[in-house]
């Protein structure tokens, strides 16, 4: 088996078009195939993003990566106004009805203007992304001041480098690239591998850092919730020290 830190980094503009290709191809069956996006991680989810709504300025919500919806339909009833981005349309098609307004856009460019929204997110999207710069930057000029950014459900680094070979184990097991095949077969297995760019998980400190930089205030969390019944069970959802959980949740304050 290659070694993921071995290979050269694609091209960015690589990243993003098999993003596109990938969830286009699966954009009707992507939570079935998934299978993560339970009840119990609706009513876990819709817990933060109360939380989120009573930190934010206002009720305006932009969620970055929207894919079939699962974050804007947690937020309905939280949240007065929610729009979704995603660098697919055919995804956002398929979960219309999730959305206020649904926007196909890259998050590098986001097509709204200076101070449009109160809280924006990003939930289990960090890891397609190329990089962080865009999305650091156009989450804070789109925030108005005093907005949050809040995402969650990325691997941390530091925990992908402590239990590497039980986590090799468990994506083999798993076989996420063969059953999105198996159901569509342009969702090839090489555009699987681009689409999780980050695979050997985000690094935290150089994230954290990006945001600070760009005028945001940072805190992040990590744990285990979300990740099937038996680990739920076994950890809850509570926080844990880094590198001792493998996700990552971040909640950022765009400065005055």
């Amino acid at each position: 088996m290659i070694d993921a830190r071995a290979r050269p980094a694609p091209a960015a503009e690589a990243v993003k078009d098999a993003n596109r290709r990938f969830y286009d191809a699966v954009a009707g069956r992507y939570e079935d195939v998934d299978g993560r996006r339970s009840p119990r991680l609706e009513r876990w989810l819709k817990e933060r993003l109360v939380a989120l709504r009573a930190a934010a300025p206002g009720g305006r919500l932009l969620d970055i990566g929207s894919g079939s919806g699962f974050l804007c339909r947690c937020a309905a009833g939280v949240f007065e106004r929610r729009v979704g981005t995603d660098i697919s349309p055919a995804i956002l098609e398929a979960a219309r009805d999730a959305f206020d307004e649904a926007v196909a856009c890259d998050a590098d460019r986001l097509p709204f203007a200076d101070g449009s929204f109160d809280a924006v997110t990003a939930f289990a999207v960090l890891h397609h992304l190329p990089s962080f710069d865009g999305l650091a930057s156009e989450a804070r000029r789109v925030l108005a001041p005093g907005g949050v950014l809040y995402t969650d459900h990325d691997m941390d680094a530091l925990f992908y480098r402590r239990f590497r070979p039980l986590l090799r184990a468990y994506r083999r097991l798993r076989g996420a690239d063969e059953r999105y095949r198996r159901v569509c077969p342009d969702a090839t297995p090489e555009l699987y591998r681009l689409t999780e760019r980050h695979e050997t998980g985000i690094d935290t400190d150089g994230l954290l850092r990006l945001l600070r930089e760009r005028s945001f205030a940072p805190e992040a969390r990590y744990h285990w919730f979300g990740l099937g019944p038996l680990t739920d069970m076994v950890f809850g959802a509570r926080s844990y020290p880094r590198g001792w959980a493998p996700l990552l949740g971040i909640r950022a304050v765009r400065k005055e």
